[in-house]
């Protein structure tokens, strides 16, 4: 599974429609972040707020986009998605979700509730563990109980919205 799925949020609704950059493609489960031009974008390194989780894609109208041919999950926008077709996608931005992800290590247990950064949009960086800072906080190990060492349960630290870090 690629990206980040929601395990909690609050009884609120926090999907926001965001238009997305031009020429990307997006994956239901992708951190995201707002680009200094106001457009959706995948999180690409570590000194990037999240925004929030991909959810779907709609149109400017209101109806939902076409997925990529052979998937249901993802779409690329054109290269003038910002100023002609001009899709959102439908992100969660609530500042209280956990979200599952997968880490390019193993996990231990000395690492919860640490602090780390991601090496993209859908993956935790564990050579960058701190106790202070960080884009994501390790709530839970393997929070499925599958076995998976590399699986952790997160909250958003470094919130676009802003950090909740300290």
């Amino acid at each position: 599974m690629r990206g980040a799925t929601v395990k909690s949020k609050p009884e609120r609704s926090d999907i926001l429609p965001i238009l997305m950059g031009n020429s990307v493609t997006f994956v239901i489960g992708d951190l995201v972040t707002v680009d200094s031009d106001g457009y959706l974008q995948l999180v690409t390194s570590s000194d990037e707020p999240i925004c929030g989780v991909v959810k779907g894609f709609v149109q400017k109208t209101g109806e939902h986009v076409d997925f990529a041919s052979g998937y249901n999950d993802r779409i690329t926008t054109d290269s003038d998605n910002a100023t002609v077709d001009m899709d959102e996608a439908l992100v969660d931005v609530g500042r209280d979700i956990w979200i599952q992800m997968d880490a390019d290590a193993s996990l231990a247990q000395a690492n919860l509730f640490q602090y780390f950064d991601t090496n993209n949009s859908y993956e935790v960086d564990v050579g960058d563990a701190s106790d202070t800072d960080g884009a994501l906080q390790l709530i839970k190990l393997d929070p499925e109980g599958t076995g998976d060492a590399s699986m952790g349960l997160y909250r958003i630290a470094d919130h676009q919205f802003g950090s909740t870090a300290s």
